[in-house]
């Protein structure tokens, strides 16, 4: 089961996918660590209802304003898959030609293999020294477009910004090079609301690069963080980042 949701998870532009067992109304999900029990139950029900009242087989295309999202509905389960506006959707039609009826038959014999991947398992993913790290790297990758000194005003003016939302801002710093860190002396943070707090600072610190600059976009999110793209995927923080942008 895990190696069928990895093949999906591996098309461009994908970052989720929930299968949903009809005959047991159980799901099996690789979604980023961000979602808990309750967000995945509040995508489940409605996917459920409408696969069992639809037809057969049926393929569904939504598109929203930050995203995609394809339905599958077979007789035994209903697949949803959740991407990017730039999610490939017929890269994403050639591995569900395979991989959708063999998940189907998994389901159908309970056959589970190894289990499914749960949302939430990679706490890791969501550190907080890994989010620092990628803050630095999207500062220092906005540096080479817009130079060191729009970047360390930006920087430290979006963090200031959102102190009265996420307190623990106060403890990290912006030095005169554009780097973030941890003031001495204080933990790293691991409140619930870290990588929306990080998701946050990013959005805001590269909106408010773009009204300084037309060298940037608060599209280039994924651009500038590619050296850690993968984990941030992983962690739900491009979602959360497009969503307070909204």
């Amino acid at each position: 089961m895990n190696k069928i949701l990895s093949n999906i998870r591996s098309v461009p532009g994908v970052w989720g996918t929930l299968a949903i067992d009809k005959k047991r109304a159980l799901t099996y999900q690789m979604l980023p660590a961000s979602f808990d029990n309750q967000q995945v139950k509040k995508m489940a029900i409605p996917a459920l209802n409408l696969a069992r009242s639809a037809d057969r087989n049926m393929l569904v295309d939504i598109f929203f304003e930050n995203g995609k999202a394809r339905i599958y509905n077979y007789s035994d389960a209903v697949v949803l898959i959740l991407g990017r506006k730039d999610m490939d959707l017929d890269s994403l039609g050639s591995v569900c030609k395979v991989a959708i009826p063999s998940l189907c038959r998994r389901l159908a014999r309970g056959d589970l293999g190894e289990g499914a991947i749960t949302s939430g398992a990679k706490s890791e993913n969501i550190s907080f020294d890994m989010l620092l790290k990628a803050i630095n790297i999207l500062a220092y990758n906005a540096q080479q477009k817009i130079g060191a000194y729009l970047v360390t005003k930006h920087l430290r003016n979006a963090k200031d910004a959102l102190v009265s939302k996420y307190q623990f801002l106060t403890t990290l710093t912006v030095d005169n090079n554009g780097v973030a860190a941890l003031i001495k002396g204080y933990p790293g943070y691991r409140g619930d609301d870290l990588l929306q707090a990080f998701a946050h600072w990013a959005n805001l610190f590269v909106t408010s690069c773009a009204t300084s600059s037309n060298k940037l976009d608060p599209a280039d999110i994924l651009e500038l963080t590619m050296e850690v793209r993968e984990k941030l995927e992983l962690s739900g923080f491009y979602q959360l980042y497009a969503d307070v942008g909204i």
